[in-house]
């Protein structure tokens, strides 16, 4: 076999499938210390106390591999539910798949398909999921992302959390490039909702997405050139409203406050002529293409910051 030329790559495919085995039974070890037992009655979390019933096991998919807990079971006789303290613990209450493979999971379905992504898992980690299982683990996370998302931002707006200023020195200017862009989704995404051209259907929904980002020198042409690693990003399917919120969230995060000027590039869309996003000193600038139109970026532009056309 040493001989065949694949010898080494089939020594390291058993070498990582007995070290992954041997990391689950480890990790089991580690997780059997404590079942998550506080005592003969717990909090519900609806202001009841459940009653302690005996442990229960559970199997939760790691990146090592399956592992059994044990854990405290109670059960609030008012909720008439169950639930187990250490399932909060560890991150897993409703969830058969461990933080660490639900984000593997989640970026590999990110970047490829489902049933690739199922591929590259089993080919590069050794993990076997389903299409499905990946599909289900994916958009569970997106929900989870876009609520936590959402929240943070809606806290940042009502300034409940107070972020810290930009790193000094603070460049002069901070750009926000506002689009959108059309992105193909399954049919059940498009139902209810009419295609561009009189079609029946659409085929894809619209993601509205700002990228801030600062600019501090120019190169030997003159021209601007983006700071490295200053961009960052606010986006949703929900509609401008939703956006312009989360861009007014993001603007405030990036500290936009500090900022001497502030720019905002976009087309000539009509929910891009009026950026009602929350911005003060905002100076909108036209990116015409075509079915652009300038009367309405001028108009824009004398509303948010009069005398200025």
């Amino acid at each position: 076999m040493l001989g065949s030329g694949q010898a080494l790559g089939v020594l390291e495919q058993a070498m990582r499938a007995a070290l992954t085995c041997a990391g689950a039974r480890l990790l089991e070890a580690v997780l059997a210390g404590q079942d998550g037992y506080c005592g003969p009655r717990a909090g519900c979390g609806h202001g009841h106390q459940a009653a302690y019933g005996g442990v229960r096991d559970k199997t939760v998919i790691t990146v090592p591999g399956p592992v059994t807990l044990h854990r405290a079971w109670y059960h609030c006789a008012e909720c008439r539910h169950g639930f187990a303290p250490r399932d909060q613990q560890l991150g897993v209450a409703g969830a058969t798949r461990s933080p660490g493979l639900a984000e593997m999971t989640a970026l590999a379905g990110a970047e490829v398909s489902f049933a690739r992504a199922a591929g590259l898992l089993a080919g590069l980690a050794g993990i076997t999921l389903s299409a499905r299982t990946i599909e289900r683990s994916a958009e569970a996370s997106g929900a989870a992302s876009r609520a936590a998302g959402a929240a943070g931002a809606a806290a940042i707006r009502a300034r409940e959390i107070v972020p810290l200023p930009p790193r000094e020195p603070v460049p002069d200017m901070l750009y926000v490039e506002v689009d959108g862009t059309g992105v193909p989704v399954r049919a059940s995404e498009t139902e209810g909702r009419q295609g561009n051209d009189g079609d029946a259907r659409a085929g894809t929904r619209e993601v509205k997405l700002a990228r801030l980002l600062t600019v501090s020198r120019l190169d030997d042409d003159g021209r601007p050139v983006m700071d490295t690693g200053s961009s960052s990003y606010a986006f949703t399917f929900d509609g401008k409203d939703a956006f312009a919120g989360l861009a007014e969230a993001e603007y405030l995060r990036r500290g936009g406050e500090h900022f001497r000027q502030v720019v905002a590039l976009g087309d000539g869309a009509a929910w891009i002529c009026y950026p009602d996003i929350g911005i003060a000193d905002l100076i909108p600038v036209p990116l015409l293409s075509r079915g652009s139109t300038m009367p309405a970026w001028c108009k824009a532009v004398s509303v948010m910051r009069p005398g200025i056309i």
